[in-house]
């Protein structure tokens, strides 16, 4: 990982840095004074960044414990005053959307940013969804870099449009983003951060019943002059004038340029979208005149391509639109630059780039699927637990969280996301299976939202099994701590929450514990005694990752 150093206040000094650490430069230009967010990559090395340079920069950064607290913190810093970034992924967002959805109508004072990771491929997620949907449902401003240098000056505007719009706007970013790199120069810290006097004009921030329309028809408002201010942004741009078009939306117009490298271009007209919303209409719409037939490349869905053809229609221009819905190119998965020279090779005649990529040439521009870190203790956690059941006669139906434990997949019965996993052992329970359930989580995941079903499980009579795997923090995204452990981001101590009292808080009958010294013999009679418990109980497993 490439690791620049912040120690400077500022500096001219050219220093190579990745997309994700490009945009935490920017927020430092543009004087942020509170950063928070919730573990999930894309979108997690934005944060850490953030957290590196608090100290000499001063901002406050803070890890939450999910990502609708990550949300809800940066709405009061924003009433407050201070300029506040949210970083989270794709799956976090939805989280999350509850606050969204009115803060939305509610608007923003000082402005508010989220850097918003989404994952073409699931390298990383649970999901493939494609978040960018998300800007027309919430009626937020939505964008996205091509490289890391466009990245940092995105986010500086970023701030400044939030205040002058009063409107959260959104930047994605994908993996592919996030690993780049450029070299940047010229860091120049804000001399001060901009905060503004709390906002505590009355009713400007409830949303209920006297309030919801106007805040709805004042949102409308809003999207429309960003509608006809997005035609101008610096951040779209137009390249050629040939009548063949390729529309490309951000980082995958740089993969674009690098699949077009070499090859005759006379005939294209190029259209680089950042603005995913609102789409810039008048844009759009001249660019659609001159072309006798236009390629759309994005990731994921046919979200642009869609959305092209609505604009052509109404302006009375329609050419041929072409893309995922043609077949031209996959609606899933990460798109790769040998996909994009498979469509330009249907697309444009003669096409013959200096670089020909290929599948096979390409395997390493694929992140690294992780397996088992070396000496992983999961597998064998629940290989042990699996047979104390089986001793006992019993094939529990076992539920989990996302998380480390997707390493031993296959001894699973059902994973869904962050803090599912009691509940799904809840209604489990009330169906006409026999077997006990057990609800598998993480550390991490147990506070994210593993705490709400262990109260509702306590209080509807479920008995599930819980059992916590403490392997030591957020490890798939980065080794975060969690309110357990009482160690703040900063490394110093701090208030502790331990699990143990929550749990008993939360209704449990009892709490049994693994520590990391204990044997494996004494593991399993821990399991053993919580499988003959038919109350509902908790079984904590300390086990660090052996690779931390």
């Amino acid at each position: 990982m490439l690791s620049p150093d912040f120690s400077l206040r500022s500096t001219k000094m050219t220093q190579t840095i990745d997309g994700e650490r490009a945009l935490a430069w920017g927020a430092v230009e543009a004087g942020v004074g509170v950063v928070t967010g919730y573990p999930g990559s894309p979108g997690t090395n934005t944060f850490n960044a953030m957290a590196e340079m608090a100290k000499d920069h001063g901002h406050h950064a803070e890890w939450c414990i999910n990502e609708r607290i990550a949300l809800d913190m940066a709405a009061g810093a924003s009433q407050g005053g201070k300029r506040a970034l949210v970083c989270l992924k794709s799956v976090g967002m939805n989280v999350a959307l509850d606050t969204l959805m009115v803060l939305n109508m509610t608007g923003v004072h000082a402005g508010l940013v989220i850097v918003m990771g989404d994952d073409p491929g699931a390298w990383g997620s649970q999901n493939e969804q494609d978040t960018r949907t998300l800007g027309p449902l919430a009626e937020l401003p939505m964008l996205e870099p091509a490289t890391p240098g466009e990245g940092r000056d995105m986010i500086k505007w970023a701030f400044e449009y939030s205040e002058s719009l009063q409107s959260i706007v959104i930047l994605r970013l994908t993996r592919s983003y996030s690993v780049s790199t450029q070299a940047l120069s010229d860091f120049r810290p804000a001399a001060q951060h901009p905060t503004r006097e709390p906002d505590r004009e009355p009713m400007s921030w409830i949303s209920a019943l006297r309030t919801t329309v106007g805040n709805h028809t004042e949102l409308h408002e809003k999207i429309a002059r960003a509608t006809a201010q997005f035609s101008d942004l610096p951040f779209n741009s137009i390249d050629g004038n040939g009548q063949k078009g390729i529309i490309a939306c951000g980082m995958v117009h740089t993969k674009l340029l690098d699949a077009l490298e070499g090859t005759d271009t006379s005939d294209l007209s190029i259209l680089k979208l950042s603005a995913l919303y609102p789409l810039p209409q008048k844009l759009i719409a001249d660019f659609l005149a001159k072309c006798s037939e236009v390629l759309v490349v994005e990731e994921v869905d046919p979200y642009v391509e869609d959305a092209i053809k609505a604009i052509g229609y109404d302006a009375g221009f329609t050419p041929p639109i072409l893309g995922k819905r043609t077949g031209h190119l996959t609606s899933v998965g990460e798109l790769f630059r040998w996909q994009i020279q498979n469509a330009l090779d249907n697309y444009l005649p003669g096409f013959s780039p200096t670089t020909r990529y290929t599948e096979e040439n390409w395997e390493s521009e694929k992140p690294f699927r992780k397996n088992h870190c070396a000496g992983c203790p999961f597998a064998e956690i629940l290989s042990a637990l699996r047979e104390e059941a089986n001793a006992l006669g019993q094939n529990p139906f076992i539920s989990a969280d996302p998380g480390c434990v997707v390493m031993a997949a296959p001894m699973l019965d059902t994973k869904l996301s962050m803090g599912s996993a009691i509940g799904v052992a809840c209604g489990l329970s009330k169906t006409d299976i026999a077997e006990r359930t057990i609800a598998i989580c993480g550390d991490s995941a147990f506070y994210h939202g593993g705490i709400n079903a262990l109260v509702h499980a306590r209080a509807t009579g479920a008995t599930p099994i819980v059992m916590v795997l403490d392997n030591g923090g957020s490890l798939t995204t980065g080794g975060q701590t969690t309110p357990d452990k009482g160690v703040q981001i900063n490394g110093e101590a701090g208030p502790q929450v331990t699990m143990r009292d929550l749990a008993l808080a939360c209704g449990a009958s009892r709490v049994r514990e693994v520590q990391e010294q204990d044997t494996d013999d004494y593991m399993r009679s821990v399991f053993r005694d919580a499988l003959r418990d038919p109350t509902l109980n908790l079984v904590i497993v300390r086990k660090p990752c052996r690779e931390v």
